[in-house]
């Protein structure tokens, strides 16, 4: 703790959350899958703050109860001019990589190297530019590694004609009926998300709508994006559904469990779905639903054979061995990132070397390229201090509600501050960032408890995701599918359908919180 005449307000919260070793950990940024270091081992918090005179002598204590030894190192830095104003240069900076990406004047991969590129600058211009070591640490290894290994399954799975032969099967039960085929494949896109991860779920399921669509003459742009919106709303479901309830699960393990996500926000996923199904309805009007499915269902069987049998008993093995494993995450901890990587390794070592050179072709270069980018540029985002600002004013924004009603602010501003911020930087370093804050919040503002303000920040990140092309990884994989197959979405078309989707049911589920709190769920 230091003198607050000498330190500002910001440094009291940050330093404080020592006291927890709970705290310290859940600082630190979990991979996709929970893959982060144990909680007392190999944990590493960083702790900035400007001292605002410069006295003759200065004393910092920091107090822990952290069982095991814990090491302090202290470093003054001269961060020179820029670094008076570098939330403002992180902000300007922000904007301009949205902008690119709006605009599309350069590839969304450019945009976010240069984004990169550009907090690395400012970061060196304040002689503190990491190790690089420690920017590739700022990649989501996780995250990345599930998606090549179920890029890989996928890409032999669709040599094999599998998801043609699905997309008829589908086709045949609709009964040419456009918008019943459109509500099965929603339904079904929700309630796999829940289980697996809306990121799978997209891989799995963009072929077979990318075939079915084909295969009925219609463009698969209006599916291949609701895949994308609905697939975040029902990861939201549960805790391995989406990343941030990965990352929340995993940081609040002693206050909510597995079962806990389902029973907090599995029914407010149920009532969202018929909310999201009528705004997609009434979106895409008449003129799309009304279309008949006039297809010769025989003519299709025939024309969409399965091509390689052996294959698809192959990859289909691999496939269902990962995805039991993806089920059993709460059990057995193991990282999917390992089994979607040792699957597809599993698998190539079983193929011959075109069925190699095709899967590798096949695999999204650009996409993963992009992730990257975009894991370095949020994270430098963070460490330029915009997120902590963020934060900052949330705490005294709700310290301004009465107490008789500072839970209930604290729910809203909470969900409405976190959806609007993951539409816009990647909801993953975002949620890792607020997680401390809820807990120094919940220790210091009175009124407030923690357990409603964790849903709270689930549910924001989680249909944040919705807002825009890159808010979630779900969606940025759709675009990735939908241009290797010759179809564009564009930012601002994405942005037409799933803003005001997000701005639905982020209020939808304000409300519910609210009744949760109202009935005394929390107490």
């Amino acid at each position: 703790r230091t003198d607050s005449a000498t330190v500002g307000s910001q440094t009291d919260v940050e330093l404080e959350t020592l006291a927890d070793p709970r705290a310290v950990a859940a600082g630190h940024r979990r991979l996709s899958g929970g893959g982060g270091p144990s909680l007392h081992h190999g944990v590493e918090k960083r702790l900035e703050f400007e001292i605002a005179s410069a006295p003759d002598v200065l004393y910092v204590v920091i107090e822990t109860s952290c069982p095991v030894a814990v090491g302090v190192a202290a470093e003054v830095a001269s961060l020179g001019v820029i670094g008076k104003g570098q939330q403002w240069a992180a902000l300007v900076l922000l904007v301009i990589v949205l902008a690119m990406i709006l605009t599309e004047i350069v590839h969304r991969t450019l945009a976010a190297f240069v984004g990169a590129a550009g907090v690395l600058l400012i970061l060196a211009m304040e002689h503190r530019l990491p190790p690089v070591s420690n920017i590739i640490a700022w990649m989501d290894h996780g995250t990345l590694a599930l998606l090549w290994g179920m890029m890989v399954i996928v890409a032999l799975l669709s040599r094999t004609g599998v998801f043609e032969w699905c997309a008829v099967r589908v086709c045949e039960r609709a009964k040419g009926s456009m918008w019943k085929l459109y509500a099965m494949l929603m339904c079904l896109d929700a309630v796999t998300s829940a289980f697996l991860d809306n990121v799978t779920t997209i891989l799995l399921f963009g072929p077979v709508v990318i075939a079915l669509c084909r295969a009925v003459r219609v463009s698969p742009k209006p599916m291949l994006i609701s895949l994308a919106l609905f697939g975040n709303i029902g990861g939201s479901a549960t805790m391995i559904g989406d990343p941030p309830n990965i990352i929340i699960g995993n940081a609040f393990s002693d206050e909510i469990n597995f079962v806990d996500f389902l029973l907090v926000l599995g029914p407010i996923v149920m009532i969202l779905m018929p909310i999201g199904l009528g705004f997609a309805r009434w979106y895409y009007g008449q003129e799309y639903f009304a279309l008949s499915i006039d297809v010769d269902i025989e003519v299709l069987k025939k024309q969409y054979p399965i091509k390689e049998p052996k294959l698809l008993i192959q990859a289909g093995a691999v496939l269902s061995v990962c995805l039991l494993m993806f089920f059993l995450h709460p059990v057995t901890h193991l990282d999917p990132a390992y089994c979607a990587c040792f699957g597809a390794t599993l698998l190539l070592v079983m193929c011959d070397h075109h069925d190699f050179d095709y899967a590798i072709g096949k695999v999204e270069w650009d996409s993963l390229l992009f992730f990257a980018g975009l894991f370095v540029f949020t994270e430098g985002v963070a460490e330029l201090g915009l997120l902590r600002e963020i934060a900052a004013a949330l705490i005294a924004l709700i310290e301004l509600i009465p107490i008789e009603s500072r839970q209930t602010g604290a729910i809203i501003m909470l969900q409405i501050i976190a959806a609007f911020a993951s539409a816009f930087v990647d909801n993953i370093p975002f949620t890792a960032t607020m997680i401390p804050v809820l807990r120094a919040t919940a220790d210091k503002v009175e009124g407030v408890s923690l357990e409603p303000m964790i849903w709270a920040l689930s549910l924001g990140a989680c249909l944040g995701g919705i807002g825009t092309l890159i808010g979630a990884s779900c969606n940025v994989v759709m675009s990735g599918i939908a241009e290797e197959a010759g179809y564009h979405v564009s930012f601002v078309e994405f942005f037409k359908v799933g803003w005001p989707m997000m701005c639905i049911v982020t209020v939808v589920s304000c409300v519910y919180m609210v009744i949760l709190h109202a009935a005394g769920f929390y107490d």
